[in-house]
């Protein structure tokens, strides 16, 4: 309609998203639990995982053929930012919750300290992947190269759904420790 949304904005859109789905989430996992088909708390890490790289995959169709500086339909930032919140919301509290859970009571403290040490130290690692971005340069990252916004995008979500794979396929196992914990 002629007007451009300043890029500050889109800042509050997470926000705002995990405002109005961390109700809906939560009514979610309890409708599923009254039915009996909640899935374990690992369960629920991979499906965040999965979220995050459906989210990368949303994007990277979005930036399909484009050139990097060019602008694209804010709905693309829009629908990756709702993704990766439903993604977050399915991730982030269930791992808080199994860190206080499954520590030893003296050890309840620094393994919440290595928690969010975690989210310090991918913070990091994002502004490493950060140099990734195409700029005209040759790039590649373990052999893949990257030479548009979609190929940098697609790193995402290789990373993110191997990583949800890998988290699903040793689900069962990381089920058993835990009610041998609880014990």
């Amino acid at each position: 309609l002629g007007w451009e949304m300043p890029t500050s904005y889109f800042q509050s859109f997470p926000a705002i998203f995990v405002v109005l789905l961390a109700p809906v989430m939560n009514l979610m996992w309890e409708g599923l639990g009254r039915l009996g088909c909640e899935p374990s708390s690992p369960m629920k890490q991979a499906i965040g995982l999965a979220l995050l790289s459906l989210g990368y995959l949303f994007i990277a169709q979005g930036v399909k053929d484009v050139e990097p500086g060019m602008k694209v339909s804010m709905w693309w930032l829009t629908g990756l930012y709702f993704i990766h919140t439903l993604g977050e919301l399915s991730l982030s509290p269930i791992g808080l919750s199994l860190v206080s859970k499954l520590s030893p009571k003296h050890l309840a403290s620094l393994m919440m300290g290595v928690w969010f040490l975690s989210s310090a130290v991918s913070n990091m690692l994002a502004g490493q992947l950060s140099t990734l971005y195409p700029d005209g340069s040759p790039k590649s990252l373990l052999g893949f190269s990257i030479n548009s916004l979609e190929d940098f995008f697609m790193v995402f979500v290789l990373m993110s759904g191997i990583a949800a794979i890998a988290l699903a396929c040793i689900s069962p196992v990381l089920n058993m420790m835990m009610r041998e914990r609880e014990k």
